[in-house]
């Protein structure tokens, strides 16, 4: 009997035990986060996804109630920064800004990019997206898409593209253009947008594609002509550039985009908690105001929203990729 008694007061004391113990375990998982946590942007600063990375992370943080400390990590066209986060532990305190190189393309066009973007990742939320831009030299004499097409179909690689990133979107929409217009272009590579806008002003080459966030300036400055932009609609501050539809090419749409992931298998709370804090930030006027600065818009939406749509840019970029048959070096 003493010995049943025994089992009996310990049982009660477990039971009291776990009683108090519960709610100070939920409490602890529910507290996330309680310490800072790493938002990591896989190309050097000042560029679109710097500033946007760090546009995010400021409210982040604000929101958040604890620092988000931005580091930038480039190398491998953003591919490297995006491995190390795709291995990090996924427990939401390490997070990267995507894009359309990092968790669409590079691992299409690039044998060494060890990760798999629909499989490696939590995809929290999209952010914002940019049109990309057909522009042409001051001195090319085609003034619309249907010139431009009629000239290099007369004459095969007569005409100049310049190329600012394997895998970029620029690059994908060129692939794309010379595929469903039909034309052969001479492709001319670049290490960024700036150079390749200072030769496309100087008439060094003839063509380029590239986000609108790098080109509205020298469009409306005059010194860059836009013949189409590869958007659904014509943007507000180019009026008078039609849409790649408009101009006879519907099937070439395209935008520049930027996306909140984590590691694959990131609790669904934190998730949650981090989509709903970007949804907060993306409704902010003054965060649209900066985001229209350049020439971008916010993309709200769910996480299921962020994977479904990240997960069709890889297959939409799969068959023009095999087409081109490009490969990184």
């Amino acid at each position: 009997m003493r010995k049943l008694h025994s089992v009996l007061r310990r049982a009660t004391l477990f039971g009291l035990l776990a009683s108090v113990l519960a709610p100070l375990g939920a409490a602890a998982q529910g507290s996330y986060p309680n310490r800072p946590v790493t938002l990591v942007i896989p190309f050097p600063p000042g560029g679109q996804t710097d500033v946007i990375g760090r546009l995010i992370g400021q409210h982040l943080s604000k929101r958040l109630g604890q620092p988000v400390v931005v580091e930038n990590r480039p190398g491998v066209n953003g591919s490297l920064a995006s491995e190390t986060v795709a291995r990090a532990e996924p427990d939401g305190y390490t997070l990267v800004i995507g894009g359309p190189g990092t968790h669409a393309t590079n691992q299409l066009v690039n044998p060494n990019v060890k990760y798999d973007t629909r499989k490696d990742f939590t995809h929290i939320a999209l952010f914002s997206r940019a049109p990309v831009l057909l522009l042409a030299s001051p001195a090319l004499k085609a003034t619309n898409v249907a010139e431009l097409v009629a000239m290099a179909k007369a004459k095969p690689n007569s005409l100049n593209v310049a190329l600012t990133g394997m895998g970029s979107s620029g690059h994908m929409t060129t692939e794309l253009f010379k595929q469903t217009a039909g034309v052969s272009l001479n492709d001319v590579p670049y290490k960024g947008d700036v150079p390749a806008m200072t030769d496309l002003m100087g008439g060094q080459v003839d063509l380029l594609f590239v986000p609108a966030t790098s080109a509205v300036s020298f469009v409306q400055g005059g010194k860059l002509k836009a013949l189409a932009v590869a958007g659904s609609q014509r943007m507000a501050n180019l009026p008078n550039v039609p849409t790649m539809a408009e101009a006879g090419q519907p099937r070439i749409v395209n935008y520049s985009w930027t996306s909140l992931s984590g590691p694959a298998k990131m609790p669904p709370d934190i998730v949650r908690r981090l989509n709903q804090e970007c949804q907060a930030i993306l409704a902010q006027p003054d965060v649209v105001a900066q985001l229209a600065k350049m020439s971008s818009v916010p993309t709200p939406g769910t996480p299921e929203q962020a994977a479904s749509f990240i997960s069709a840019e890889v297959e939409r970029w799969t068959n023009v990729v095999k087409t081109a048959n490009i490969r990184a070096n």
